[in-house]
């Protein structure tokens, strides 16, 4: 579909709306949480990345290289490193994202905001 770009094409894809999503909404607590954020998500990036690499390194599983860019780190395609970075970008993302009390705050107010309003229109149609 696209070539050698199609496993790039798709991860970013997939990836990418929920990674901005995170960011638009809590860009403030994910801003002060820096450190952690960076610790949390390049730890595991590059043991899995180095565990992918081994099992690629000796055809545990392959890629089709029709399908991927063809750039590598060592062994490991370039896609599958992304991959990993952006797999755990959302995880630790989320976590701090609803581990924050403020944040948690605001969503309690906003859904309890809008019910009320589903509540309101009900039964004005009543």
């Amino acid at each position: 579909m696209f070539g050698h770009y199609t496993y790039l094409v798709f991860e970013l894809v997939w990836a990418l709306p929920v990674v901005l999503a995170q960011v638009f909404i809590g860009r403030r607590v994910l801003r002060r949480a820096l450190p952690l954020l960076l610790v949390g998500t390049l730890a595991p990036t590059v043991y899995f990345s180095a565990a992918d690499a081994v099992a690629i390194h000796n055809h545990i599983w392959t890629l089709n290289p029709a399908r991927i860019v063809g750039l590598r780190l060592g062994a490991l395609p370039l896609e599958e490193a992304i991959f990993f970075l952006v797999t755990n970008t959302m995880i630790v993302q989320g976590l701090l994202l609803f581990t924050d009390a403020e944040l948690r705050t605001q969503a309690r107010g906003l859904t309890q905001r809008v019910g009320r309003r589903r509540v309101a229109e009900g039964r004005g149609r009543g």
